[in-house]
């Protein structure tokens, strides 16, 4: 492969960028099956430019929309720091969003000051970082926890096979 790029054969790098492209399109539904759906709430689309980190605890799902760098959340969210979907929202997400799946929009932006400072992946990571290493997709599923229990979610029953970081394309 890097020979093909050192080359810069037009053919040839536009054929492997198909390639890689439907590569990526064929794995994308897979990763989407390891976030395990909370029935009967809706699959819940993370951001482009960012992702999703999500729990489920005491049959309610929650998930904390989070942007790369260089990305900012549309409307203030520095209050708003997950979305939820179980019985007590009718199983239906709680977001500000149209559309009810689509739980924030990264936007590009130099500064970041519209989350909560944990909503950004870090600066030397991205959401794609982050899901491809599994201390670093703990680091955030940690993270999302504690906050979770400073606001007095804890749950007697959590799903460990739910947790998981998904990534927006």
């Amino acid at each position: 492969m890097p020979e093909i790029i050192a080359k810069g054969e037009k053919a040839s790098v536009n054929f492997l960028a198909w390639t890689l492209q439907e590569t990526l399109d064929l794995l994308r539904p897979v990763q989407e099956q390891f976030c395990k759906q909370l029935p009967p709430c809706p699959r819940p689309v993370a951001p482009k430019n960012g992702g999703l980190v999500c729990v489920t605890i005491d049959n309610t799902q929650y998930c904390k929309p989070m942007c790369n760098q260089g990305y900012d959340f549309q409307f203030l969210r520095s209050s708003r720091l997950y979305e939820e979907c179980g019985n007590a929202t009718g199983f239906s997400w709680t977001t500000q969003l149209v559309g009810e799946k689509a739980l924030a929009v990264c936007s590009p932006s130099e500064v970041a000051i519209s989350g909560a400072k944990s909503a950004y992946f870090p600066s030397n990571s991205t959401c794609v970082h982050t899901a491809a290493f599994p201390e670093a997709q703990a680091e955030q599923l940690n993270t999302f926890l504690l906050e979770l229990a400073k606001r007095g979610i804890h749950g007697s029953s959590r799903d460990p096979g739910a947790d998981c970081v998904t990534c927006g394309y």
